[in-house]
């Protein structure tokens, strides 16, 4: 497992150079401008940039063989599709951990300025980047298996897409069912959990998935 989590990172590492200076450029921006906008679109976007290029190595690997020659070798199917899986999850989380360092700063530095309900306002906007990440993930990989790295481009689009619809169906539904009035904080922590929730059970649910189709697929 271990030699398959260096590979996939080792398939990565190039495009995740490029996306953590750009991360870091569009964080220092912030930092120096205090920009609310900029604020709100650093903390949606930059983890969900790091979930679409763990799947950068799937291609990689099927240009360089990699893919088929891994078969070869004595590991399960099974762990080839976790190793995937668990790549993704690091990198959702690392991405999720590095706006929330840059929120914290950036808050410092300008004060609260940015959050009209106050705490509840700062973690939707950390872990609404964490949950598109992961939902992207649940997306794209049974796709991957399922069409083959040279749909990779397409996928990518496919589960962004995906992801947005599902977060913003399950807010209409949320909203639909609390009504006109203000929402409480238990209300609305509560739904946010069950958001993410949702997102991590389709998570494994898109992995058992995978994992029969690749375990079914012939090369």
């Amino acid at each position: 497992m271990r030699g398959l989590l260096k590979n996939n990172f080792y398939g990565m590492i190039e495009n995740i150079k490029i996306a953590f200076v750009f991360v870091l450029v569009f964080g220092i921006v912030l930092l120096i401008s205090g920009s609310a906008a900029m604020l709100s679109a650093f903390c949606l976007i930059s983890t969900p940039i790091m979930a679409v290029l763990a799947m950068s190595c799937l291609r990689k690997e099927s240009s360089s063989k990699w893919e088929k020659y891994k078969l070869t070798l004595p590991v399960k199917r099974n762990d080839i599709v976790k190793s995937q899986y668990i790549s993704h999850s690091i990198l959702s989380i690392g991405g999720t951990v590095f706006v929330a360092l840059f929120l914290s700063c950036t808050v410092l530095i300008h004060g609260n300025q940015y959050f009209y309900y106050g705490l509840r306002d700062a973690i939707t906007l950390i872990i609404g980047g964490g949950i598109l990440a992961v939902l992207i993930g649940a997306i794209a990989y049974p796709l991957y298996y399922l069409l083959g790295a040279g749909k990779t481009e397409v996928i990518s689009v496919l589960s962004v897409i995906g992801a947005i619809s599902i977060v913003l169906g399950l807010s209409i539904i949320i909203n639909m069912i609390s009504g006109d009035g203000a929402v409480s904080n238990t209300l609305y922590y509560t739904c946010l959990i069950l958001i993410l929730v949702f997102a991590i059970v389709l998570f494994a649910v898109s992995y058992t998935l995978s994992s029969s189709i690749f375990k079914k697929k012939e090369y």
